[in-house]
């Protein structure tokens, strides 16, 4: 999936740094979606960031080697190295915690493998790694974990992306089964709904996606049909009668016999 660069040397070339790598501790930032990349990947992203098959990803996590280290007052700039790449992560000093113990300066060094999470920014042109999380890396098996969960992750979102894709561009009648009421008349009924009922229903009922028909999706391909006020109606009461449930949020729903 990823060329290999000739000057960053192997993963197994090295005989004391690899260990454990927890999950970064929570703090009080925003909440943010969390993907493992490449720094490939973070070096070819756009001014708006990383974007993996359109789903934006705010913080990254990168399992690199160090090339360089540069100490300054307020901050530490490394150069890491993977497989696909090199960039440089700056990671900004608690002064604070310096003052009363020197705790806020991660415990590498040259050559050391590591786990960094943070923001990509682009600084004159050039893209930055913004670490708030670098651990030291003592397991091999991290490493190669790693590379599998940038694949699997990368793979997951392409599926997704391209399956609501396929729902959108989809016109409406196409989208129905075969038994799809949409043509009855307006006092027809099946299994209790009539037939304003089943165009919502058989929307829903034919969403192939894992975690159903978002509301938005429906209202866009309904909207030339009924009022927002009806379409609202109609969710309410398919899902008080058992028809249809939501699953991820209160946006996206599946019906109860969906195929």
């Amino acid at each position: 999936m990823w060329n290999d660069d000739p000057s960053g040397g192997g993963f197994l070339n090295t005989t004391n740094q690899f260990g454990n790598t927890a999950t970064p501790k929570k703090t009080g930032r925003r909440a943010a979606r969390t993907a493992p990349i490449v720094i490939r990947q973070a070096l070819h992203s756009g001014e708006e960031g990383v974007k993996i098959w359109g789903t934006e990803i705010q913080i990254v996590s990168i399992v690199a080697r160090i090339r360089s280290i540069r100490m300054q007052s307020t901050k530490i700039t490394y150069t890491i190295q993977d497989i696909t790449g090199r960039m440089r992560a700056v990671l900004w000093l608690d002064q604070e915690a310096m003052e009363v113990e020197d705790t806020s300066s991660p415990k590498v060094q040259v050559n050391d493998y590591i786990q960094i999470y943070g923001n990509v920014k682009t600084n004159k042109g050039t893209k930055i790694l913004m670490a708030f999380k670098i651990m030291p890396v003592t397991d091999v098996n991290i490493i190669t974990f790693h590379y599998f969960q940038c694949i699997h992750n990368k793979i997951q979102m392409e599926a997704g992306s391209k399956k609501e894709k396929n729902i959108q561009d989809v016109p409406i009648n196409n989208m129905l089964p075969a038994n799809s009421m949409v043509g009855i008349t307006e006092t027809s009924s099946v299994n209790g709904l009539n037939s304003r009922q089943m165009m919502v229903f058989n929307l829903i009922r034919g969403s192939t996606v894992e975690q159903g028909i978002s509301k938005q999706d429906m209202y866009a391909s309904l909207k030339d049909r009924m009022t927002k006020v009806e379409f609202e109606n109609i969710l309410e009461w398919m899902c008080g009668e058992g028809h249809i449930y939501s699953t991820i949020d209160e946006e996206h729903f599946r019906a109860t016999d969906a195929f």
